[in-house]
């Protein structure tokens, strides 16, 4: 018996609540943390490794580029450190049910656009 199953799923067709939209971010957040560490080492590693390095680096980061990637990389460790105290409540038994789970992933995902703000103010200014 053969089945008809979707071959192409269209995810743009679902309403996905708001504890899945923070589910799937805190995935992707912690995807991007390991490119984003790569930036974040290569920048530790070159500015211990001489004063010439620290100088680079130094003027590196004045360039907008290089504030936008740190901004990134803030942005992300941010929600991924959210959404993981988040999951660390709902692990001990706190806002697992659909109501509660709802309004913390609304509330994080609040709180985490007011703190990227505030980290790019604090990059460029």
């Amino acid at each position: 018996m053969k089945k008809q199953r979707p071959v192409n799923l269209d995810l743009t067709q679902f309403d996905f609540p708001a504890s899945a939209k923070a589910s799937i971010l805190h995935r992707v957040t912690g995807v991007a943390m390991l490119f984003a560490m790569a930036f974040a080492v290569w920048a530790w590693s070159e500015s211990l490794s001489s004063q010439a390095g620290f100088d680079f680096i130094k003027e590196l980061m004045t360039t907008f580029i290089a504030k936008f990637i740190a901004w990134g990389t803030l942005v992300v460790l941010t929600y991924h450190l959210l959404g993981g105290i988040r999951h660390m409540f709902m692990d001990l038994g706190y806002g697992e049910e659909i109501e509660s789970g709802n309004n913390s992933a609304n509330f994080i995902l609040v709180l985490w656009i007011i703190l990227s703000g505030a980290a790019g103010a604090w990059l460029w200014m």
